[in-house]
């Protein structure tokens, strides 16, 4: 009799931990759908910027080839380069900033089709590993949008991803200027 009781007790309380476990699965599985019901916030804003709202974003950019880009590296001028493209949804979405940017600066930006129709369609991979190797530590090329300032053939300022601000552009334009 006292191990049937004991028996019934440990099936109880198992029992009721199943229970308890089963009933927060289920209030998991409600958050968790409640959740992926929203809207992400970050799709919206890039899928409302089109390919033809970038192309209008960037305009007043100087549009550069490869050789050209490698030329003006060599020169050792200072010189601002936007590196980006219109399939890229991180430069879409960065690309109202640089907009903005265009609109104040007093200087050329220079842009670079990093896309699959762009500059580096033609380049020659001498041409390509030359790009890479233009940007060396601690400013090492992470992909775009990347917007640099280049002095004396290098690096010295340079921001790299969709969250760039106007303020970090305009910084950019005054590490130039020192």
């Amino acid at each position: 009799m006292k191990k049937r009781m004991i028996f019934v007790a440990t099936l109880t309380l198992m029992c009721s931990l199943f229970v308890g476990i089963g009933g927060n699965a289920v209030h998991v599985y409600a958050a968790t759908q409640a959740i992926s019901s929203e809207p992400i916030t970050l799709s919206q804003t890039t899928d409302t910027i089109t390919e033809s709202d970038y192309e209008k974003n960037i305009k007043g950019v100087q549009r550069i080839s490869l050789k050209k880009y490698l030329s003006k590296v060599n020169s050792g001028k200072k010189f601002i380069v936007f590196i980006g493209f219109k399939q890229c949804s991180h430069c879409r979405k960065f690309s109202p900033i640089m907009k903005q940017f265009l609109k104040n600066v007093n200087q050329p930006i220079y842009y670079l089709d990093y896309g699959p129709t762009g500059a580096f369609k033609n380049a020659s991979q001498e041409e390509k590993n030359d790009f890479y190797n233009t940007f060396t530590k601690p400013y090492k090329f992470l992909g775009s949008p990347t917007v640099a300032l280049f002095s004396n053939g290098k690096v010295v300022s340079m921001t790299v991803g969709d969250d760039t601000t106007l303020a970090d552009l305009n910084q950019l334009v005054s590490d130039g200027e020192k």
